[in-house]
């Protein structure tokens, strides 16, 4: 059995004459579309990026400390898409002993870092049978459009869910 493709006409509203069609796959693209694509350009293509919500990234500013928010920067380099995890290129998730690595942190100011950015609801300390997985809070950052439903749990009663629940 061979699949039918879809086709569709597409009329002239006052003559009621085909004038021309689409098929599966086909899509249809708007002048302000086009306007759009003409007036913009795409820049760094192959460089990842984080999406940082207005309305927290307002209250951040006044809830973090300079070295807070350095490393939440340091922390969102390795921001994964949809789980919210803190991993490498890889795929491996960061360690506490990378982060002290990566940054030169001693033990106890790392440690006293994530504490911190834990009870701020920033980050949290996800602990399974013999891991320990760090994860960004999707109210703040995010990278793609959508967001692990686990992960929305983990963070759904803090201060930064509480900026959305009106919407």
């Amino acid at each position: 059995m061979s699949k039918e493709k879809i086709k569709f006409n597409i009329v002239d509203k006052e003559t009621g004459e085909i004038v021309n069609t689409m098929e599966d796959g086909d899509k249809v693209i708007r002048k302000k579309s086009i306007k759009l694509m003409e007036e913009t350009s795409e820049i760094n293509k192959n460089e990842a990026f984080i999406k940082i919500f207005v309305k927290p990234l307002l209250q951040l500013s006044t809830v973090l400390s300079n070295s807070e928010a350095w490393f939440v920067t340091y922390l969102l380099s390795y921001l994964d898409y949809t789980s919210g995890m803190i991993k490498d290129n890889n795929g491996n998730s960061i360690t506490l002993d990378d982060m002290m690595d990566d940054t030169s942190l001693k033990p106890s100011a790392t440690y006293n870092m994530i504490k911190k950015l834990t009870d701020k609801g920033i980050i949290a300390k996800i602990k399974t049978e013999n891991k320990t997985y760090f994860v960004m809070n999707p109210y703040i950052f995010m990278k793609g459009k959508r967001v692990n439903n686990t992960l929305i749990d983990v963070f759904k009663n803090t201060q930064w869910a509480n900026l959305f629940k009106s919407n």
